[in-house]
């Protein structure tokens, strides 16, 4: 009986296992089945599920899975492919791909998605020395965005480096996601701890031995600390910055001949309590090196002599890293060694610098000197004149097709085209390309923007002498007389009227100029005139004048010469002749010429001067008045800072100088012709600005005959185009006397203030300023005080 049950348990036991095995068996052969099914299946349908923002169609889409295609498993590349696509438009959190069903007809993929939530609103709270506008802007992230956690990270990185760049260095942000009642939408809250703003409290610097701790500190450009009296200076600490500024003091000392110079140590020590930053620097002087040969390899164009004097460094100089390098590739006013090459046609020259340390310290200097071949200019081609006629431009440019290709000339013909102020000026860039013609051959594009020089004037304004005073006139400064219409022939044709109230003045003019007679530089022009004056005296002038002028070569060719011939008829009231005698007045006038300016709207460069006589002939017997007038002016500009190529901040310094005199005792010097000091220089003629002062409120009310003036200003290009307008602050002194042995150079009546210039089309240049006068005016025992004037065209 035991054996029996023993056995009967036996074959039980027996069962149960077969029955296991059985069904796993089957198990295994229902999925290889399925395998072998879904093995080369077509793709018969895609859809999706969970998404609310993207469409199907467009997850679909992104997926790059299509209806039709062959699958030849569940987990081929296809499929991988698809969720790292998806992956990669960072628009959801969670992607998977399954198989949902498969047919005859083949396999139905089911995409399922889960989106990151959409952004409804940043809301920020603990913010202080950012504004709400700064933190958003630092955040970059609009309304309806996705917000993935990565996003919610970088907001985070952008605004704490926004509180660095403020000096708060220690600011924390706190993000918090709150979901909204808008479906899958959310806000994000910014809870803000700014910390303290750190400042610079000192920078000490150890180890230093031959050079001083000032020059040190001072070679930082934006971690520097300040006097009590520099309250402009702005102290705050970026770190990033100090990184740079580190640089830089490792390459003060390389320019000083310490080419070993280091860093060993840098502590920064914050104080969070009083928020000021200590700064301690270690460094490692080295040994200071001195040049001891110089020798140039590989120059065939140009001797060593000649390479050496470019360099400006000799034997025995301390080895100035920053000093070489500028100057044999990098001089900005093209003094460099390498612009000989680029004047010449050799585009492809390189001076490299090679250092060879012979003791502790000296070093031979030999610069390897790779030439090239030389390019000559093949087309030269303008883009962008939709007015211009391309002739008058190219008249002005110093680059020909055939020449050799000259840096110098491309700038210069940049420089010129600035002048005709035609064209935009920010946009006046070349292009060099190689050229189709050969391989040694470049073309050079200019591509110009034309705006609108053509200007109309109309204003009225009030002035003392004359009341209400106003004028009227139009010039058109690109003009062509063959097509008057449609113009762009660079001639100028003008007419201008201006007026004085109860008829006390007015003057009436038109004119022409031709600037390139037969396309030289030859100019000729002719003007018409008629001017009544009634103050102490009534006075009508009424007169033609006529013009020549060359562009010459020498000694260079930023230098003319004018010369124009002036018949003018003197009617003057009864009672008058005492003061003024009628008659006819012919002058011969001469005025030699330097511009070397960029802009004439907002010169950043270059000088204008110009010297001037007027000669009446009275005393040759030609005409009934004789008189030599002398005048003397000079501009100059320095760009001080500039913004992506384009200078902003400009030092202009200017002077004027006038003399008048007769060739004969009894001469009468026509009041016209004599000098008025004052005001805004609208009042009429001969009168020459001195803001802060009342109108010719300075010598004589008849005139003077010797004038004095200068003027510095600060200018800032606020914009440029397309209506450019610079603010500035000035100083002026001048004075007007009224004989030679009466001058005195250092009497003069100072101002100082502020304005704006603008350029609107078609008005012209207008502008106010608001100066202050410390000195006494004429038949005044105070200081002329604050005066704020208008400004019409270049006065």
């Amino acid at each position: 009986m035991f054996n029996i049950r023993k056995n009967i348990f036996k074959y039980f036991r027996f069962f149960i296992v077969f029955a296991i095995i059985s069904l796993f068996y089957a198990q295994i052969a229902s999925a290889q089945r399925m395998q072998e099914e879904a093995k080369n299946m077509i793709i018969a349908g895609i859809s999706v599920e969970g998404n609310s923002f993207v469409s199907s169609e467009t997850i679909i889409s992104l997926s790059g899975l299509r209806v039709g295609d062959v699958l030849s498993s569940v987990n081929e590349t296809k499929i991988q492919s698809a969720i790292i696509n998806l992956w990669k438009r960072k628009q959801f959190h969670k992607v998977d791909i399954i198989v949902d069903k498969i047919s005859d007809a083949g396999i139905f993929i089911l995409i399922k998605v889960e989106e990151f939530p959409r952004l409804n609103q940043i809301i920020i709270e603990g913010n202080d020395e950012l504004s709400e506008k700064d933190i958003k802007e630092a955040a970059n992230k609009n309304k309806g965005e996705v917000l993935s956690n990565y996003d919610t990270s970088l907001i985070n990185r952008e605004i704490l480096k926004k509180y660095s760049e403020e000096g708060l260095l220690f600011a924390k942000i706190e993000p918090v996601i709150r979901y909204t009642e808008l479906k899958n939408y959310v806000d994000l809250h910014l809870f803000i701890d700014e910390g303290n703003k750190f400042k610079v409290n000192s920078i000490i610097v150890e180890g230093n031995d031959k050079i001083d701790d000032d020059d040190l500190v001072d070679s930082f450009e934006e971690t520097k600390t300040k006097h009590w009296w520099e309250i402009w200076k702005s102290v705050k600490f970026d770190k990033a910055k100090y990184e740079d500024d580190k640089k830089l003091l490792t390459e003060y000392y390389r320019n000083q001949g310490f080419l070993d110079a280091e860093i060993l140590k840098d502590t920064v020590i914050y104080s969070p309590d009083n928020g000021k930053v200590d700064i301690v620097l270690t460094v490692n002087e080295g040994n200071q090196y001195f040049i001891r040969n110089i020798n140039f390899e590989g120059n065939s164009v140009y001797s060593d002599d000649i390479l050496k004097r470019r360099l400006d460094v000799l034997q025995g100089d301390i080895y100035d890293a920053g000093k070489i390098a500028s100057n044999l590739e990098a001089n900005q006013d093209q003094t460099d060694a390498a612009s000989l090459y680029m004047d010449n046609g050799y585009l492809q020259a390189r001076l490299i610098p090679q250092e060879k340390r012979i003791s502790k310290d000296s070093i031979d200097l030999t610069v390897m000197v790779y030439e090239g071949i030389r390019f000559r200019n093949g087309k030269i081609i303008i883009v962008g004149n939709t007015k211009t006629k391309d002739k008058v431009i190219r008249r002005e440019l110093y680059t020909r097709p055939g020449e050799y290709f000259d840096r110098s000339a491309i700038i210069r013909s940049i420089r010129a085209l600035g002048m005709m102020n035609y064209f935009n000026a920010e946009k006046l860039k070349p292009d060099v390309t190689a050229s189709e013609i050969d391989n040694t051959s470049v073309d050079i594009t200019y591509n110009v923007e034309e705006h609108s020089t053509d200007t109309f004037n109309a204003s009225i304004g009030f002035a003392g002498t004359f009341g209400l005073t106003g004028s009227i006139g139009f010039s058109f400064n690109n003009f062509s007389l063959l097509e008057p219409f449609s113009g762009g022939g660079g001639q100028i044709f003008s007419f201008n009227w201006e007026f004085g109230s109860f008829s006390r003045y007015q003057t009436f003019s038109i004119g022409f100029t031709e600037p390139w007679l037969n396309d030289e530089p030859t100019t000729i022009g002719f003007n018409l005139f008629d001017t009544r004056y009634s103050y102490y005296f009534d006075m009508r002038r009424t007169g033609a004048t006529v013009n020549i002028g060359r562009r010459f070569k020498w000694p260079d060719d930023y230098w003319r010469g004018d010369w124009s011939l002036r018949w003018m008829y003197n009617d003057v009231g009864e009672g008058s002749s005492s003061y003024f005698i009628p008659g006819t007045e012919i002058t011969l006038s001469q005025r030699f010429s330097r511009i070397s300016t960029n802009n004439q709207f907002f010169p950043s460069v270059g000088s204008k001067f110009g010297f001037n006589n007027d000669f009446a002939m009275g005393s040759l017997g030609i005409g009934t008045t004789d008189y030599l007038k002398t005048e003397i002016n000079y501009d100059a500009f320095t760009p001080l800072l500039s913004f992506d190529g384009i200078d902003r901040l400009v030092f202009m310094v200017s002077s004027k100088w006038g003399y008048v005199s007769g060739f004969k005792s009894d001469s009468t010097i026509p009041p016209i012709e004599r000098y008025y000091l004052g005001g805004n220089g609208l009042s009429g003629w001969g009168v020459t600005p001195l803001r802060g002062y009342e109108d010719r409120s300075i010598g004589n009310d008849n005139g003077d005959f010797v004038l004095s003036r200068y003027t510095a200003e600060l200018r800032f290009a606020i914009s440029l185009e397309p209506m450019p307008i610079y603010v500035y602050a000035f100083a002026e002194a001048g004075n007007v006397w009224s004989s030679f042995a009466k001058t005195d150079p250092f009497d003069l009546k100072r101002s100082a203030g502020a304005g704006v210039h603008l350029f609107i089309n078609p008005i012209g240049m207008l502008g106010f300023s608001y100066g202050y006068g410390f000195d006494n005016p004429k038949g005044s025992t105070s200081p002329s005080g604050w005066k704020f004037l208008f400004h019409l065209g270049n006065q």
